[in-house]
């Protein structure tokens, strides 16, 4: 979709039209599910950071600054669900019964390769999340740094370091 439909359909969402943000969401929904899903290790619980995501986001489309931004601000949003999710998770852990603890956890297929998902989970989150926008979806440092806050040295540093510890855990 070209930048000029996109600032069209940011201007129309903005004034309300519900339609209008439906068809910019179609143009993120598969790889926001599919950084959902790496992020939270969980089909359920990546469907819910995505809901929540694209609810905010609603109620907030008034607040996006640069149209030609959407997406990465879809992914900041959808970064800030998926890390209440796995807090939420978190804190489960820590009052899950006995019966609980023995029920079949989601599944879920990362990739076809068992080693990369093993590696993937050895990452600290912040990693994870630079790896995947970096790699998976093609945000540049300069994009990344603006989603995190960061100059985009220190991205490219960040995902170089990430990058090492990766295929050193592959290594194993």
């Amino acid at each position: 979709m070209s930048s000029n439909v996109i600032k069209d359909l940011v201007k129309q969402a903005k004034n309300g039209d519900t339609a209008a943000f439906g068809k910019l969401y179609i143009t993120v929904a598969a790889d926001l599910y599919r950084f959902a899903v790496f992020q939270t290790g969980s089909p359920t619980r990546a469907e819910d950071a995505v809901s929540e995501a694209v609810l905010r986001a609603f109620q907030k489309i008034r607040n996006l600054e640069k149209a030609q931004a959407f997406r990465s601000w879809m992914f900041s949003i959808l970064l800030n669900c998926c890390r209440e999710q796995l807090r939420e998770k978190q804190a489960q852990l820590h009052t899950v019964s006995p019966e609980d603890a023995n029920a079949p956890q989601d599944a879920v297929d990362l990739s076809e390769n068992a080693a990369l998902k093993q590696a993937m989970a050895q990452l600290e989150a912040e990693e994870r999340e630079l790896f995947l926008l970096s790699v998976l979806f093609g945000y540049t440092s300069k994009e990344l740094a603006e989603m995190t806050n960061s100059k985009p040295g220190t991205v490219r540093s960040r995902l170089f370091r990430t990058k090492e510890k990766l295929q050193a855990l592959l290594k194993e």
